[in-house]
């Protein structure tokens, strides 16, 4: 559940550092291609993997995350659709429901990958890998947690 609401954090936090580019001009452009190079090569410095461990697991680690990505995707647009508006207790029931069945989905495919990541890898390096992915993500959060009070400083004095 933690590690489904941090992937969920941060799919938000690339989504807004994306749109808010366009709003500010002093902002590096932001390329998913290097943000999985970044990604890659941390996890693959973090969890100690070979060349070749690397060359075998992060096609399987990319895919999953697409997968997810797409899932979690399409509840956001529901979200999105329906936070403002006035939901029967029916419908709210509906919704939540729909919202648990996504991380259901989640955790399914959380699984199967697991099994596939375990042809490929050790059990010990699957499980550094998961850490590394996790402080990945945590730096990522505090960056950019910087960066914005970073800006946020210089609009100030502006």
């Amino acid at each position: 559940m933690k590690r489904y609401l941090l992937v969920s954090l941060l799919f938000l936090i690339i989504a807004i550092t994306a749109s808010a580019q366009g709003q500010q001009k002093n902002r590096p452009h932001f390329s998913h291609e290097e943000f999985q190079a970044k990604q890659r090569a941390y996890i693959t410095d973090k969890a100690g993997l070979s060349p070749e461990e690397a060359e075998a697991f992060f096609p399987l680690f990319f895919e999953l995350q697409k997968k997810k990505f797409e899932l979690e995707r399409n509840a956001r647009k529901d979200f999105k659709r329906q936070r403002n508006e006035r939901m029967s207790e029916d419908e709210c029931r509906k919704f939540v429901y729909n919202m648990a069945d996504v991380k259901i989905e989640v955790a399914k495919l959380e699984r199967e990958y697991t099994d596939k990541y375990l042809q490929v890898l050790s059990p010990c390096k699957v499980r550094r890998v998961q850490f590394a992915e996790g402080s990945f993500q945590r730096d990522l959060m505090k960056k950019m947690t910087e960066h914005r009070h970073n800006a946020h400083k210089e609009k100030k004095h502006e």
